[in-house]
């Protein structure tokens, strides 16, 4: 089994450390001397004893040299400089392995009041909802146009009529030979094994409530489709 390395946790001053000169790894130390701002100083910083030299953390000690801080906790580990080295670009690359689930990274930033201190920014969050499929498309919001029903062929002078309503709850207007004289026929269902698209007009801000929805399901229940969904929450509605 590896060993876990024997380490002291100290308070450290900022001025008796120094970064690791062949450190090749440069961070955004504005975003992290923002989050210190907010969120304030956790963690530790990974040090080598015998030269005082930071292994892990040199942008969050520059972070809490940029805010003032005057020391910051640390991890001292007594290494030779190549066990150093090493640590320094495990830590490094293995952080660059991981990957978000974009449906749930979009509903927790949507679910702060700002978003000061994540490191992540209004745009990051406009570009992330942008690029989700949701399978969902939205339209421009317009007024329904009336429908009317065709003149009778050979009937020049007759004026074209308003479609007239059908109350289906009313036996009456079902039992009206006239009621549907002049109407088109409804569209044809889709036959068995076809399929047939779903179009929902939707305002920009159900529309971002919609996606953050399915991205709460999916995370629960796997990789359900939209019609899936949309079907079971029909289901549970009409029951």
């Amino acid at each position: 089994m590896p060993a876990i390395v024997s380490q002291t946790y100290r308070m450290l001053p900022v001025g008796d450390l120094e970064p690791h000169p062949d450190n090749p790894h440069h961070g955004d130390v504005d975003v992290i001397t923002e989050s210190i701002a907010k969120n304030g100083f956790y963690g530790t910083v990974l040090v080598q004893a015998s030269r005082m030299r930071i292994i892990a953390g040199e942008h969050r000690w520059r972070g809490a040299k940029a805010n003032g801080l005057e020391q910051v906790p640390a991890l001292v580990i007594d290494v030779d400089d190549e066990t150093a080295t090493r640590i320094m670009l495990a830590d490094n690359r293995t952080a660059e392995y991981g990957a978000y689930d974009d449906q749930v990274l979009a509903e927790l930033l949507r679910g702060l009041d700002d978003l000061d201190g994540t490191g992540w920014s209004d745009d990051d969050l406009n570009g992330l909802l942008a690029d989700l499929d949701s399978g969902i498309e939205i339209v421009a919001d317009a007024p329904a146009e009336r429908r009317t029903a065709v003149a009778a062929a050979g009937d020049d002078d007759r004026e074209e009529r308003v479609r007239p309503r059908i109350d289906l709850d009313d036996e009456d207007d079902l039992d009206d030979d006239d009621a549907g004289e002049d109407e088109a026929p409804p569209p044809p269902r889709p036959k068995a094994g076809l399929t047939a698209d779903l179009l929902l007009t939707l305002t920009a801000a159900e529309h971002d409530e919609v996606n953050a929805l399915l991205g709460r399901i999916r995370a629960r229940d796997g990789d359900a489709s939209t019609a899936q969904i949309v079907l079971a929450a029909l289901r549970a509605y009409a029951d």
